[in-house]
């Protein structure tokens, strides 16, 4: 199977005590292929380095 994730699906299904954890689980088990665009890297970039402080939040 093939899937897309949103950015704020794939960070809610990080956490080890996330309840959407099995989601994530299977994703490293490759129980699906994480299908991804440069844009989406570049989305998940920003937004992960945001979350963990490696990046101040963009201001338009």
């Amino acid at each position: 199977m093939k899937v897309v994730f949103n950015t704020n699906c794939f960070i809610s299904c990080i956490g080890k005590r996330s309840r959407y954890r099995n989601v994530f689980d299977e994703f490293l088990k490759e129980g699906y292929t994480l299908c991804v665009s440069t844009e989406i890297l570049l989305e998940y970039e920003e937004i992960f380095s945001v979350k963990w402080g490696t990046r101040s939040p963009r201001i338009c």
